[in-house]
């Protein structure tokens, strides 16, 4: 008999009202959870209307001011949160004294929960569109820095200080209303007034729309505008949270202050951070006046009036102008101006056919190109150097490289040949201002050098370096042609015509005085000063000033008349004028204190050597100048006394000196007396000197009449001029290219 091995008892089955159980809590649980949805879905459908009273409190609270929603409200929390509001009011702090900060008529308002969550912890308030048929609104802040819409969080926003506190919006459209706003910081008290227009497409009115009127102050300028949009008023958007936000077409046309604006174009939002692009016309009676509602800093300048092409996105301003007329000067840019930047920063380029150095008076300090400024005229009388003080602040404002590229600039005067070929790069850095690279082209010549303003000293330093090489002096200075000239003068860009002219004049004989002096000018300066006004610059100055003319000749009539030699000069107006040769002229000279000295001054020609001492003062804009002219040859009836040039840069007296003359004039009298007539002009008989070395070497300086010696070259830009005097004997450098 065998037996089986044990084996378990087979498993028992769970009661069945157990298994019913667990399949009744199943399907209990899933139809709350289906339940709860479809409450979830029917509230966010119906709008949550038994939300209204706690989203009320929760928004009161959070923003610390009462909100009332009135009407019909629906909220939608899922997907796409946003609030429908039929009336929105919003009140102000008692403190700022208006009647609400905001009120408005069926309202859509649309958020992200991140930008919730972020603001309250403290961000701030970031809202991705608001927008309404009807607003009124009422926004304050006062010199403090207390605004009443600064909602719950007031850290202030960096990339828009304007607006600090005030909830940042992805867009911000609105149908009709009016917006005020008062700002003691920013100094604006702007009415916006907002209008929808009906009806259809006129040629007088080719876009029926939004129509927004601007009136009142912005940044201490009147302000009056007029918008008219295409469609809804596209005011505001936020560059983050909008980039794409849709063009509308926009016009708007109006003053401000004094400037004339007219913009035609598409614009996604204009206030705020704007976004603009299209067609605009600025005019006006100086360019400052543009800049500074932006921040911009630009010259004073005479009357403009500027055509081109604007941008504006994500706080860069970029205009290409087809036309900019400032006084008689005319000129072109491609500009860009990043706004939000700090500081602010102007790149780009500056071209043109034609620059007029009058139209830069208002910049340096002077009325040029028409302007007017009544307040300096009693400073001004009486001066030649410009007394009104630069603004400087206005150099700290912004930064700027700007490459400038114009083909002439005009001197004002058909005396003076105007510069050709003007290159220079403009750079503006933390207050200093620099024109480097500077370069220019004028009769057969060049001009280069550099010149630095620094605003950050106290006062203002300034610096110039200059080099001018081969300037054909007649070419440029055309004051110097003979009346009597024949011909046409050569223009100032025909070279070759001009270096023959000249060549042909230092052939001598008895040809046509073309031009009274003639040369090859070079030369070289480099002066600092300091001071808050061109005048008191100068009246500071301290530095060389260098000048040579080479391979010239100079008016035999003009030469006897300076060396007051009656005879010949008679003899030259009866026979007729006549070019000699020069042999050389020379002027170094140095400013110190404001007071420029000539170490060497002299031209020399076959017929007479011409001496210059004395000094012009830039403290007082006196002149104290003597031409001593010794000629070589025989003269019989020659006064030889030293001429004069006194009085002030504006108003110049040219004289003699009188004690020589009285002395000459006397012994002629008391040799006429004795021994007759005839002997009476011996004392002015002039027997000439003889031909010696070269006067334009400054070896031989100390021979010249009043000859003093070379005093150092300039201190570095950071230190000052020094104010010990020169030594006495200290040899002067010679230059290598004489």
């Amino acid at each position: 008999m065998t037996t089986r091995p044990d084996t378990p008892p087979p498993a028992q089955a769970p009661p069945a009202w157990k298994a019913f159980a667990r399949r009744r809590g199943v399907w209990v649980a899933g139809g709350g959870v289906a339940v709860v949805l479809a409450l979830v879905l029917i509230s966010e459908a119906a709008g949550w209307p038994f939300l209204r009273q706690p989203l009320e409190r929760s928004l009161a609270r959070s923003a610390a001011a009462q909100v009332q929603l009135q009407g019909d409200v629906k909220l939608h929390l899922i997907w796409r949160p946003r609030l429908l509001v039929e009336s929105l009011h919003v009140a102000s702090d008692p403190r700022f004294e208006v009647p609400h900060l905001l009120k408005a008529g069926r309202v859509a308002l649309a958020w992200r929960w991140s930008d919730i969550w972020r603001w309250q912890r403290g961000g701030p308030l970031r809202l991705r569109a608001l927008g309404a048929e009807v607003l009124d609104a009422h926004l304050v802040r006062d010199a403090d820095g207390n605004a009443n819409w600064q909602l719950g969080a007031t850290e202030p926003d960096p990339e828009n200080p304007a607006f600090a506190g005030l909830p940042r919006l992805g867009s911000l459209t609105v149908g009709q209303g009016d917006i005020t706003w008062v700002d003691a910081l920013q100094d604006v008290d702007l009415a916006v007034r907002l209008r929808g227009s009906e009806g259809e497409t006129t040629a007088a009115e080719p876009r029926p729309g939004y129509e927004a009127t601007l009136t009142g102050r912005y940044r201490a300028l009147p302000l009056d505008l007029q918008v008219l949009a295409g469609s809804t008023l596209p005011l505001l958007h936020d560059a983050d949270a909008s980039a794409n936000a849709p063009w509308v077409p926009v016009r708007v046309k109006g003053t401000v202050a004094s400037t004339r604006v007219l913009f035609d174009g598409d614009a996604a939002a204009l206030l705020g951070t704007p976004r603009l692009q299209g067609k605009v016309e600025v005019a006006g009676p100086s360019l400052a006046n543009v800049g500074e509602p932006l921040g911009l800093t630009l010259p004073q300048t005479p009357p403009f009036d500027m055509r081109g092409e604007l941008q504006q996105d994500g706080g860069v301003w970029h205009l290409q102008t087809t036309r900019a007329h400032v006084g008689s000067s005319q000129l072109k840019g491609d500009l860009r101006f990043e706004q939000l930047t700090q500081p602010p920063r102007l790149t780009g380029k500056l071209t043109g056919p034609k620059l007029a150095l009058a139209d830069l008076g208002p910049a340096i300090g002077t009325r040029g190109g028409g302007a007017t400024d009544k307040g300096d005229d009693k400073a001004q009388a009486g001066r030649v150097l410009p007394q009104r003080r630069f603004d400087l602040p206005s150099l700290k404002a912004m930064d700027a490289d700007v490459q400038v590229a114009i083909d002439t600039l005009d001197f004002g005067t058909t005396a003076m040949a105007p510069l050709r070929n003007l290159q220079t790069r403009l750079k503006l850095d933390a207050g200093t201002l620099r024109l480097e690279d500077l370069s220019a082209a004028v009769s057969g010549g060049q001009v280069k050098g550099m010149t630095t303003l620094d605003s950050k000293a106290d006062p203002a330093k300034w610096e110039a370096r200059l080099e001018f090489t081969g300037i054909d002096l007649a070419g440029w200075l055309r004051g110097l042609r003979a009346g009597s000239a024949e011909g046409t003068a050569p223009a100032a860009t025909q070279t070759a015509a001009l270096k023959r002219e000249r060549d042909q004049a230092r052939q001598g004989g008895d040809q046509a005085v073309q031009s009274y002096l003639t040369g090859a000018l070079s030369g070289s300066l480099h002066l600092q000063g300091q001071g808050y006004s061109t005048a008191e610059i100068l009246s500071t100055a301290y530095g060389p000033v260098r000048l040579n003319l080479r391979d010239g000749s100079m008016s035999y009539l003009t030469t006897e008349l300076m060396g007051l030699d009656v005879a010949q000069a008679l003899g030259a107006l009866i026979t007729g004028d006549r070019p000699l040769p020069l042999r050389c002229a020379r002027f170094d000279l140095f400013a110190r204190d404001g007071v420029v000295k000539p170490t060497l001054a002299v031209v020399d020609n076959e017929d007479s050597t011409i001496w210059i001492t004395g000094q012009v003062s830039f403290v007082d804009e006196s002149l104290d100048l003597h031409l001593i002219t010794r000629p070589k040859d025989f003269s019989l009836l020659s006064l030889r006394t030293p001429i004069t040039v006194t009085g002030t840069l504006a108003k110049p007296a040219v004289g003699i000196e009188p004690q020589r003359l009285i002395a000459r004039a006397l012994g002629a009298l008391a040799l006429g007396a004795v021994a007759g007539p005839v002997a009476a002009i011996l004392p002015l008989i002039e027997q000439g000197s003889e031909k010696g070395a070269d006067p334009c070497n400054p070896n031989l300086a100390s021979a010249s009449p009043g000859a003093q010696p070379s005093p150092p070259a300039p201190a570095p830009p950071s230190t000052p001029p020094p104010a010990a005097p020169v030594q006495q004997g200290q040899p002067a450098q010679p230059d290598s290219r004489n």
